[in-house]
């Protein structure tokens, strides 16, 4: 199969959603500067959607919610299709669901490993807490990281939360995979959605190239990983001496670690 052919379940699910189904109907992108994550899309494929113009998607990926389809979804090609004028971080946002249908099988998984991952499986305290913390920083999101989509809305959160906490995932693991930042280290998210470090580390397990393995060495996908312990008096004197480095710095940076 051509590199921009499309496979058989992709063109059968881009025809039952109405949509143009021969390659012609879309247009490769032109080479750009991608997010990171696209390290961990082998043959990614970005495609321009004319018919999406005037629709309120900015991009999509296909994938289906059937648990008899685990494996096609697995197996389709990687195709992202996008408004021709959507930019950087609606790439960064489809490659978060790329990412997660590659290697979990379906789009909404970041969602459900994230509430077990912190011991809410049915969206009961934490997540809640999270999402309540999330609407409090919208203001801040959009002027600091430009963050506004349909997803960052005090109406999506209200109504669609916990169902769409996927879809919040994408959105904000997106900016930080385009932007080159870390969410969970900006001083001012730690005071709210990012307050609890269970949250922050179950949402670094779920997002971004943690979701995948570059290298036969890596940790298995999905795996929650231990935030340093904030520095203690002694680590801070060994600091302040040039003896020794330590924890978490509030304005050391914050670019995303992989």
């Amino acid at each position: 199969m051509a590199k921009n052919q499309y496979d058989d379940t992709t063109r059968s699910w881009l025809k039952e959603s109405g949509l143009p189904y021969w390659e012609s109907g879309t247009k490769l992108r032109d080479p750009e500067p991608m997010p990171y994550t696209a390290a961990g899309i082998p043959n990614l494929l970005v495609r321009n959607m004319p018919d999406l113009t005037d629709s309120n998607a900015r991009g999509f990926v296909l994938s289906s919610n059937r648990i008899a389809h685990e494996n096609k979804n697995r197996g389709l090609q990687p195709n992202i299709f996008m408004q021709p004028s959507a930019g950087k971080q609606t790439l960064g946002h489809e490659m978060e669901h790329l990412l997660a249908r590659q290697n979990a099988g379906f789009t909404t998984e970041t969602r459900d490993r994230f509430a077990n991952m912190v011991g809410d499986p049915k969206f009961k305290t934490t997540v809640p807490k999270f999402l309540n913390g999330l609407k409090e920083s919208l203001p801040y999101l959009k002027e600091k990281y430009g963050l506004e989509d349909g997803y960052m809305t005090p109406e999506f959160i209200d109504k669609q939360g916990g169902v769409g906490l996927y879809e919040i995932f994408a959105t904000l693991a997106g900016a930080e995979s385009s932007l080159n930042v870390d969410l969970t280290k900006d001083p001012e998210l730690r005071k709210t959605m990012f307050k609890d470090k269970n949250v922050r580390e179950a949402y670094n397990a779920v997002t971004g190239l943690r979701q995948t393995r570059l290298d036969s060495k890596d940790l298995p996908p999905y795996t929650r990983i231990s935030e340093p312990a904030d520095p203690g008096m002694m680590d801070k004197i060994k600091k302040y001496l040039g003896l020794a480095n330590g924890g978490y710095v509030e304005n050391a940076g914050n670019k995303k670690l992989i």
